[in-house]
């Protein structure tokens, strides 16, 4: 008996259509590792199968580097994903276990004055952040991603950007 392929489907997002080299690029480096990238613009999904049983465990990492593309990160970046132990932690801001406020309010105190609050809860915990929203991605270590993450829930719930950098500074 043939056992079936994991396969994972994933919403195409517009933004990717653009990104046509780094798609092919990611579906290059995926036939090598027995990962099959597939594009099906009619039923809008990228499909990602494992053509080996070797390949199953990166079945999660080519999704999360499409993730990130589709944020607007740089294709290095979703590369790096593929071959290392980070983390891609992904926040709806919409979400309703979140405290509930206007997205672009959240949005606009999270970035900061020519992206200064993004760049310091980055720096602070050694972690990537995209945004595009209602959502925000974050990537690095498990240990990185969730104190960025606990960055992003104080402003989102209302604490002064001053208070954020306290507990930033506090993590070291």
């Amino acid at each position: 008996m043939a056992s079936l392929s994991p396969v994972i489907y994933v919403p195409l997002d517009s933004s990717l259509l653009g990104r046509v080299y780094d798609m092919y690029a990611l579906t290059e480096k995926g036939k090598q590792q027995g990962v099959k990238l597939t594009m099906d613009k009619d039923r809008g999904l990228i499909i990602m199968e494992a053509t080996s049983q070797a390949a199953v465990p990166l079945l999660q990492r080519y999704k999360d580097a499409v993730t990130l593309l589709s944020f607007g990160a740089p294709f290095q970046a979703a590369e790096k994903i593929i071959g290392d132990e980070s983390v891609v932690l992904q926040i709806d801001l919409e979400d309703p276990i979140l405290p509930s406020g206007n997205i672009k309010r959240i949005l606009s105190r999270l970035i900061g004055k020519k992206g200064s609050v993004k760049q310091r809860i980055e720096a602070a915990t050694n972690t990537s952040i995209f945004i595009k929203e209602p959502k925000v991605v974050i990537v690095g270590s498990f240990e990185a991603v969730e104190k960025a993450r606990e960055a992003i829930r104080r402003i989102a719930s209302g604490q002064p950007i001053p208070a954020v950098y306290k507990y930033l500074a506090n993590l070291k």
